[in-house]
Order: structure tokens, then sequence, then C-alpha cells
């Protein structure tokens, strides 16, 4: 479903780009898994305080400022193409950051839905960072580990 290139931030000297890839299918329709997507009390009414998510300026629209932050995230952005019923990417900005500016550095948040053969929506997020070395590992199995979650919340938002 994506063709994007990688993240537009150059990785410090020594650092690994990594990008996750995560694709399920869901059995809601894709107006349906889109509206919830796209809509920002599914990202700012869902965190446990002391962590947070923020849009200035409106909800989801090209431009919007948002940030994700909390104990050891950092996570400012501003939301670029959307393609309604399609995809959205959301570009984080230098700052960026997962347990330490010094360790991860979050680059990208693309999600794109389209419809599935045999019926629901397919979903796909990538997430774009640098890592580095000494985190590779851990942040390749983190990424799996807490989108494979992310499955069962939109089956169960959009059910």
């Amino acid at each position: 479903m994506s063709n994007l290139a990688g993240p537009d931030q150059p990785a410090p000297p020594g650092w690994r780009s990594h990008q996750h890839v995560q694709r399920f299918v869901t059995p809601a329709s894709r107006d349906r898994v889109w509206a919830w997507l796209n809509d920002p009390a599914t990202f700012t009414g869902t965190q446990i305080p002391p962590w947070r998510v923020e849009f200035l300026g409106g909800g989801f629209g090209e431009g919007v400022v948002t940030t994700h932050h909390g104990p050891g995230l950092h996570l400012p952005g501003v939301l670029g193409e959307i393609r309604e019923g399609e995809h959205r990417d959301l570009q984080y900005l230098y700052g960026a950051y997962a347990i330490s500016f010094r360790l991860l550095r979050p680059t990208r948040l693309w999600i794109g839905v389209a419809d599935a053969p045999g019926g629901g929506t397919e979903v796909e997020l990538r997430i774009d960072a640098h890592v580095h070395p000494r985190m590779l590992r851990l942040w390749a199995f983190s990424q799996r580990l807490f989108w494979r979650r992310f499955r069962s919340w939109t089956a169960k938002a959009t059910a």
C-alpha cells in the first residue's frame, strides 16, 4: 500500500534507520475505520496520564501541529499529506524522541487504509525512526509488540 521513501531527517553518524511496517485486516468498512483513525478523540481520549496527545489548529488536517508527550516520550509533529479515505502522513519534527534523544528518534508515522480482498479493511502502519545501534534490536522488538495490539484496538473500536 505505501511506497514512501525513507525519513526526511538525516540520521546521526553511526545510527541506523529503521522502518517498522504493520499490516492487518479488520472486518469493519473502510469508511468506518478511516473515520475512527481520523477522530482526534481516538488518540486524545485513550492516553493514560501523564501521557497526552494534543492537536493545535484543529483535528486531522494538513499542516496541523500535534504532539504526543509524557515521561520518556516527546513526539512533536506536523500532519503532512492526507488523502481522504486512503492515508495520512505525520512527520515528526527534529527533537522528537522516545526514551532519550540520544537513543531513539522517530521521524514519521504513516497510516493507510484500503478495501481488503474478501471484505473488511486492510490497515497499514509505517513507523520510521533513527535508532542508536545498541538499541536497534530492542526498538524493533518493542515496535512489533506495541503495534500488534493496534489490530485488536481497531477491531473493537470499529465493531
